[in-house]
């Protein structure tokens, strides 16, 4: 997992989807138990890298790039890694999940059983709301997969117990703190935290020191600006909204929040909630965010190519 081991307690949906098929965290390699600089420097070693569910590389990571050999990804693409040369798996569908079963049934029919199968459907039924219409995510691509998956073997819960299932423990946070929230679904696009919540952020920000806790966090990031994206799922409804948080100092807010509110292809649908200063030095912006079809994969673009022209112009 691409994540240190300290990490992984606070990935709960994930805890739970492992722990029900009796894979637990010591059957795990975690990113920090690998020395990948070590690996690539050893002149003994023919290092092959292969990226799921992402297909650029951060600042930290780029010593990497001549040794990935295929990408797996759901993304749109980013024209400043075309990767020419390798196997590149590029396709918009709800869940990268989809394409990794794809995948297997097409290299490895033998090898999937119900185990597999199980593991594989969660996160599509999680990426795409359970294929509701409302969420629009799902893609003909995505229900095929599910519905190869559910004729390997019988599994034991049937789509909606499972999409409740993983719903419910990706929702509990009754052991996280603020700090683990930040940290839990955290994406970084052009030197801004982009952080997906299991609850909606109007409700976060009802935590103790929250806002102490978000200044800390956007410092020790070397940013004055983070952008935080809730999600409400519940059998009934979807629910989503949006915060811009920024320090003293930010030249990026405005920037942003007009990159989004003017978004058409298609339409964010933003509504304002809230516009404040918070103790005098931080300031807020909270918006409920109507479009549930558009998820962080297609907002983080607008915000990677709005940040990038700013700097540019500086």
């Amino acid at each position: 997992m691409n994540i240190p081991e300290r990490e992984y307690r606070v990935k709960t949906e994930v805890v739970y989807l492992l722990k029900r098929h009796n894979i637990s965290s010591n059957l795990l390699t975690f990113r920090d138990q690998i020395d990948l600089k070590v690996l690539k420097e050893d002149a003994g070693t023919n290092l092959e890298v292969i990226l799921v569910d992402h297909h650029n590389l951060s600042d930290e990571d780029i010593f990497l790039s001549d040794s990935v050999i295929e990408v797996i990804d759901h993304r749109p693409q980013d024209a400043r890694w075309p990767w020419p040369g390798r196997k590149v798996h590029l396709e918009i569908v709800g869940s990268c999940a989809t394409l990794v079963a794809r995948n297997f049934f097409r290299k490895h029919p033998e090898m999937m059983d119900s185990c597999l199968a199980s593991l594989l459907r969660g996160p599509i039924l999680l990426d795409t709301s359970n294929f509701a219409k409302k969420a629009g995510r799902a893609t003909p691509t995505d229900v095929e997969i599910v519905e190869a998956l559910e004729r390997i073997e019988h599994l034991d819960l049937d789509r909606n117990e499972t999409f409740n299932e993983i719903v419910k423990a990706k929702s509990d946070i009754s052991a996280l703190t603020a700090d683990d929230l930040l940290i839990r679904d955290l994406k970084i696009t052009a030197g801004v935290p982009i952080v997906g919540l299991p609850i909606l952020v109007e409700n976060f920000l009802k935590l103790p020191e929250v806002y102490e806790t978000l200044g800390a966090f956007a410092e020790s990031r070397n940013t004055r600006i983070v952008v935080l994206l809730g999600m409400d799922l519940t059998p009934q409804k979807e629910t989503r909204d949006v915060v811009i948080f920024s320090l003293p100092g930010d030249h990026l807010k405005e920037k942003i929040v007009e990159a989004l509110t003017s978004f058409t292809q298609p339409c964010l649908d933003l509504t304002l909630m809230r516009d404040e200063k918070v103790n005098g030095k931080y300031s807020l912006l909270l918006y409920k965010h109507g479009n549930l079809s558009i998820t962080r994969k297609q907002m983080l673009p607008i915000i990677r190519d709005t940040v990038l022209s700013q700097c540019e112009r500086r």
